[in-house]
């Protein structure tokens, strides 16, 4: 059994680590950003210095204390992982496909900045499908159904409860909130996508499919936003 310091080192630290990152975005993004001709490419787009810097940090986190980590891998639950990850992510898009959602443009575009096809925007394009395939999936995953779900049932030793155990507020919080750090437009989305997680824990008493089906689901993300050019997905 995990003891505390293990339980927040591994399943709390990254997404904190991960989250300081989108909030200085959020915040000392704003104060840089310039739109103006002759303003520097990174006055321009401050988010294509600060998401690789956020994905070596919490990626560096992550491999730092994975050897703590309590990895359950089974072939079969991994397997009912990534199918649910395509259901759940293609739920989620049916409002962008169909244009209930209309694609207004935005989103991650390097190409503006450094030319469709240069070594910059290859490495920006890199760097980003690391983040929402490899990071996202591990930092989020470890947190809302490593931690949260346990901490909903026992708050005192979290580290005491089975991975998967059921309780109806660790299902409302864990999936309300992994819904409300989402953009309102996605809210239905995420909320079927948070529930489709849940069950796939529960059911099979395991994290790491969990984390299979994020990886899989952010990776077709990914993918739907330069194939349909939707970079507003991501």
């Amino acid at each position: 059994m995990q003891t505390d310091s293990h339980l927040y080192r591994t399943c709390v630290y990254p997404l904190a680590i991960f989250m300081g990152f989108s909030i200085l975005l959020g915040m000392g993004g704003e104060c840089v950003r310039w739109e103006h001709p002759e303003a520097a490419w990174w006055q321009r787009a401050p988010e294509m210095v600060l998401y690789p810097v956020q994905t070596l940090v919490c990626g560096w986190w992550l491999w730092h204390v994975r050897r703590e980590i309590a990895w359950d891998w089974n072939t079969r639950a991994c397997v009912a992982g990534a199918v649910l990850g395509v259901v759940g992510i293609g739920l989620w898009l049916v409002p962008y496909v169909s244009g209930w959602i209309p694609n207004e443009g935005g989103g991650f575009e390097p190409e503006r900045l450094f030319g469709a096809g240069s070594a910059a925007t290859l490495a920006e394009y890199a760097m980003r499908f690391a983040r929402a395939a490899v990071v996202v999936p591990l930092a989020e995953e470890l947190f809302w159904r490593g931690f949260l779900m346990r901490w909903c049932v026992n708050r005192e030793f979290p580290q005491s409860v089975a991975i998967g155990t059921h309780s109806w507020l660790g299902y409302v919080v864990t999936t309300v909130a992994f819904m409300l750090i989402h953009t309102p437009a996605d809210y239905a989305g995420a909320f079927l996508y948070g529930s489709l997680t849940y069950l796939l824990v529960v059911k099979t008493r395991r994290l790491t499919p969990a984390i299979v089906m994020h990886a899989v689901a952010n990776a077709i993300m990914g993918a739907c936003a330069i194939g349909l050019d939707m970079p507003q997905l991501w």
